[in-house]
């Protein structure tokens, strides 16, 4: 585990791909006598709906599946008005991805980690909040969908629900991944408002496009390099004894010893395999702690003793590469705009504040989400 925060967005397109084998496998083992649907190689052929099977599919009018849950919290964005509201099915969605990918189904994880949960509730929120910046930036500069395009995307939608060959598989393979029909539709909409965004942002100059420019940045302090021996936390260590380690380690740096040979014999960060000239990175990519004390060194610098959830650093700031940079353009400018566009888009609601409704208290603990079960699979089968 390295000091890399930034979480891959569950996006509509990964998810469709996700739902889609999970179709391959589990629609009657992998077959389907309806046109269309999945086959058992994961493929799906072209679907021509009728117009019933269009209207039977469709997503137009799909209600939430929470209607007894008006809304979790609602964004101020400053003007008083607390109608920006968060559904129970974005909400719950969210709550329950990003527990799993952490604890993959080991509740004991948190009886380990207990200072995770609040880390964790911190990053969707996170993620709902951009969301909703992204809506509220595209009606600003008139990026929302077009009725030709919501068509559009209904249709596709309804196809694609359609080459299940059975709604009830559909269903099934979202209760898989937490997620409503409801959420599925807000979802895709989403999907395609942010690449609207993006681009407008990229053309208008909120994020830089031109590699020349990006080459530039690289050479500022908006991008550094460093080196670092992580001393881990684990499961039942002694905190006092692994800071001890770390104590050591670092009088035994200013004593003269070598930086790169303590390093290869005790970190215990596994990124030192593909990354054994150190991590290049921008503001915003790595822990809070350990990116603080990254920017605040010199080249050449050695930092104290750092703590984070992860355990203790002991960080040097080394000197840039040009030809590391020259020959990775292209992948850190890929880092670059993806993390460019959430950097707007956390300015853009930096002054939000949230209004909590009356249920916040439940819905905000994932043991009531956990507690719903799933919301179709029970009852289709």
């Amino acid at each position: 585990m390295n000091c890399r925060t930034k979480w891959k967005r569950y996006s509509a397109a990964a998810l469709c791909a996700a739902l889609l084998l999970c179709a391959a496998v589990s629609c009657k083992d992998g077959k389907s006598d309806s046109n269309g649907a999945a086959g058992a190689d994961g493929t799906t052929e072209a679907v021509t709906l009728t117009p019933e099977e269009y209207e039977a599919y469709s997503f137009e009018n799909v209600k939430s599946a929470f209607p007894d849950i008006p809304y979790v919290y609602a964004f101020d964005h400053g003007d008083g008005a607390a109608d920006d509201t968060v559904t129970y099915d974005e909400y719950r969605y969210y709550q329950l991805q990003y527990k799993k990918y952490l604890d993959g189904g080991d509740e004991s994880y948190w009886t380990h980690h207990p200072d995770m949960r609040d880390r964790v509730t911190e990053m969707y929120n996170t993620e709902i909040r951009r969301n909703h910046a992204v809506r509220a930036e595209c009606e600003k500069y008139g990026l929302l969908l077009t009725e030709a395009e919501k068509t559009a995307l209904d249709r596709s939608n309804a196809e694609f629900v359609a080459a299940f060959g059975d709604a009830s598989y559909f269903r099934q393979a979202l209760d898989m991944y937490d997620m409503t029909e409801y959420y599925f539709q807000y979802q895709s909409e989403l999907e395609q408002l942010y690449g609207k965004l993006e681009n407008y942002y990229m053309e208008h100059g909120q994020i830089l496009t031109k590699d020349e420019d990006i080459r530039a940045l690289l050479d500022t302090d908006a991008f550094v390099r460093c080196k670092h021996i992580l001393i881990k936390n684990d499961a039942g260590e002694n905190k006092e004894d692994n800071r001890a380690l770390a104590d050591e380690l670092l009088d035994r740096i200013h004593a003269g010893e070598d930086f790169d040979t303590l390093m290869q014999e005790y970190t215990e960060d596994p990124g030192i395999q593909s990354e054994p000239g150190g991590y290049y990175f921008f503001r915003g990519e790595m822990e809070e702690t350990f990116e603080e004390a990254s920017f605040a060194l010199s080249v050449g610098e050695i930092s104290d003793v750092v703590e984070s959830s992860y355990g203790y650093h002991i960080i040097w700031r080394c000197e840039k590469e040009a030809a590391y940079l020259d020959e990775n353009l292209a992948a850190i400018r890929s880092t670059y705009l993806a993390l460019r566009f959430y950097q707007v888009l956390e300015e853009v609601s930096a002054d939000w504040s949230i209004v909590k409704s009356e249920q916040y208290d439940i819905l905000s603990d994932w043991d009531y989400a956990v507690s719903l079960g799933s919301l179709y699979t029970e009852t289709e089968q």
